[in-house]
């Protein structure tokens, strides 16, 4: 089975066309529609399905008229996995990170009103340079306005003075509460250009930006679990994700699965995935106990109009 005949499917059902009641917006125990490895006692097989992401996996019997999952759609298999929820909102661990000039992708940052998330990485737009991260790191949910003070660590870890403001609030694409989003992301302009670099901690500097493939190893710099590694498990995934400003719908993510333990943890959004090739694939931008959820670095570059340093 091909990816892009699951792809078709997966676009079918977001829009209601193909299934009725199956989708994060219909459904209340679906939390994601995606593309990925078809799971059989716990391992991955070489069969592409539609991948059902629900908050608990429930027998067969305790589920809901309407709300049973098929064993195909429009002719290509499924496969259900619990993930738990998506959100942005799970607990940051009691961690320090102190403040670093030239600042770098991994470390502590964040919105004057925020706790703190991480500093992504360096992007150019015509020659000037710009810090990336999500929305809901540089930009408080929208509640952020041009000009906002981005400190450097996150007011969490102690950025609290003048001296820890690093750069301003430039440009965010607005979260819709009401539509669904490709993306969470914002960027930030350093006050002094010398005041960042465009290494990642522990990663090092970036080769351009391209696509995630299923099965792919990747790894991050975040501000909470530092260098992690991990594998893409599903490219085209449609999930239901939590935020303070309420529950919104995701298109076209992707998903990666921890090689040892959780790829990724509260705090850490905003931390750019890498694949080992250096290219940028994705910006975290939330998570569940078992996956970690990404925008693709090429549509966060189109949506904000800049290129990976």
């Amino acid at each position: 089975m091909r990816v892009e005949e699951a792809k078709q499917v997966c676009e079918c059902l977001y829009l209601g066309v193909a299934v009725q009641g199956l989708t994060p917006a219909r459904n209340p125990n679906v939390v994601g529609v995606g593309i990925g490895k078809k799971l059989a006692r716990g391992a991955e097989t070489e069969d592409v399905a539609v991948k059902f992401y629900v908050r608990q996996k429930l027998h067969p019997l305790l589920v809901r008229d309407g709300e049973r999952i098929p064993s195909e759609v429009e002719g290509v298999p499924t496969d259900v996995e619990e993930a738990g929820e998506f959100s942005i909102w799970r607990p940051i661990p009691p961690i320090y990170h102190r403040k670093v000039r030239p600042a770098m992708g991994g470390l502590s940052i964040g919105h004057y009103e925020i706790s703190a998330g991480t500093f992504g990485c360096v992007v150019r737009d015509r020659g000037d340079v710009y810090i990336l991260s999500n929305n809901h790191v540089l930009a408080n949910e929208n509640r952020g306005v041009e000009g906002d003070p981005i400190l450097q660590p996150g007011r969490f870890d102690g950025g609290k003075t003048d001296r820890d403001v690093l750069a301003r609030l430039d440009t965010y694409v607005a979260l819709d509460p009401e539509g669904a989003n490709l993306v969470d992301c914002a960027i930030a302009q350093p006050f002094n250009a010398e005041d960042v670099t465009t290494d990642i901690l522990n990663v090092g500097g970036l080769r351009g930006s391209r696509d995630p493939t299923i099965d792919e190893k990747v790894m991050k710099s975040g501000r909470t679990t530092r260098l992690t590694n991990g594998t893409v498990v599903d490219v085209s995934a449609t999930l239901r994700v939590g935020y303070a400003m309420g529950s919104m719908i995701f298109q076209d993510q992707f998903l990666v699965r921890g090689e040892r333990g959780s790829f990724s943890a509260g705090g850490d959004s905003g931390a750019v995935i890498v694949a080992h090739d250096g290219h940028a694939v994705g910006l975290l931008s939330a998570g569940s106990p078992f996956f970690t959820v990404a925008n693709k670095m090429t549509t966060v570059e189109k949506a904000l109009d800049v290129k990976v340093a």
